[in-house]
């Protein structure tokens, strides 16, 4: 078997695909790149749960060619020779997730990889753990399990469009979405510039006003999940902002950051804090690099040690985590149930051949 599995990420905020090289065996992060999207793509990926079949259809085949083109390009831009790799992980756009119906949609035609690279790529992973009882989301606690657990816990938290947390200690791993990541921001930034700027870089914007803390803790409220769920970027959109936000202006901005903040730290509270000693917490994520963001969440949890993840560069995680899915559908290898709320230990992922 060849020695290294590439993995794609595109993630809820649609900003672009980050690919990531892994040595599996050796749990080493080889090299990752993030190649960004055209303004006018992210736009109709993020309208594209409102999409008919024709036009869900068409950007499915057009982001199929577009992972091809960033592919080629990476394997070009580090000198990686086809051969060298075993098996590619797409994860692929995830249009919508978790209905009255449990389920998920990812788009972006697996078979212009397979057929163009002459590589087993392995896609659809959410699926099979949804039909075993699970919710499909998140995945990454498998490979938080596999690349960061040791004696001693630690809470990874990744924020790209929604936040998920991992509780993460050998044998006990779990992880679970607890709220809005970049989201709120990014839709409050986007809307206030009508498309002109789509985030708030550094949050900037956001430690320039002072935010609503009572408006923030009476919402928060409704986001006190009872049990571990898997979130859909859209609750935290349109509908969102018409509830809480109908006027929004320019301070409101600082509200937010503050509100994903305190959702964020309400769960991990819940879920994490008041069952487990925990000393430090981790970032991954575009979030990690929001330091209005960081400073708010350190001041609701005050008792843990938060840090930027230093282990794996805090950008190339989701992209390594679908590269070691990839391997584990490859070499039919089932995922723990404990990782992923299901009925029993299954194999995830749809492996496409050459």
């Amino acid at each position: 078997m060849s020695k290294f599995a590439l993995g794609l990420m595109s993630g809820t905020s649609a900003d672009g695909l980050t690919l990531a090289l892994l040595d599996v065996k050796a749990k080493k992060l080889m090299c990752f790149k993030n190649y960004a999207y055209p303004k006018n793509l992210q736009k109709e990926i993020l309208n594209a749960p409102s999409f008919t079949t024709p036009q869900l259809a068409e950007l499915n085949f057009k982001l199929g060619k577009i992972y091809l083109t960033f592919t080629q390009k990476f394997l070009k831009d580090f000198n990686i020779k086809k051969g060298d790799i075993s098996v590619i992980g797409l994860h692929g756009q995830t249009v919508y997730h978790n209905g009255k119906i449990p389920c998920t949609l990812q788009i972006g035609e697996a078979a212009f990889l397979a057929k163009n690279l002459g590589l087993p790529v392995a896609d659809n992973f959410r699926p099979a753990a949804i039909a075993l009882g699970g919710q499909g989301a998140p995945l990454v606690p498998i490979f938080e399990d596999y690349f960061f657990a040791g004696k001693e816990p630690k809470i990874l938290l990744n924020i790209g469009g929604i936040a998920n947390a991992s509780y993460v200690k050998k044998g006990q791993t779990f992880g679970f979405d607890c709220g809005p990541g970049n989201v709120l921001s990014d839709y409050g930034v986007t809307k206030l510039s009508k498309g002109k700027n789509i985030f708030d870089d550094g949050g900037k914007i956001a430690a320039s006003a002072k935010p609503d803390i009572n408006k923030a803790q009476k919402i928060a409220k409704n986001f006190e999940y009872k049990k571990i769920i898997s979130l859909d970027r859209t609750i935290f959109t349109e509908p969102f902002f018409k509830k809480y936000f109908p006027k929004l202006i320019l301070k409101d901005l600082a509200t937010l950051n503050y509100l994903t903040a305190l959702i964020t730290a309400q769960n991990i509270k819940k879920f994490i804090l008041k069952k487990y000693s925990v000393k430090t917490l981790y970032i991954s994520g575009g979030g990690a690099y929001n330091k209005t963001l960081i400073n708010n969440l350190q001041n609701l949890l005050p008792n843990l040690k938060i840090k930027i993840l230093d282990i794996l560069n805090p950008m190339a995680k989701e992209a390594a985590c679908f590269a070691y899915l990839a391997h584990l559908t490859f070499s039919k290898t089932p995922v723990n149930k404990n990782l992923i709320g299901t009925k029993k230990d299954t194999i995830l992922g749809v492996l496409n051949l050459q």
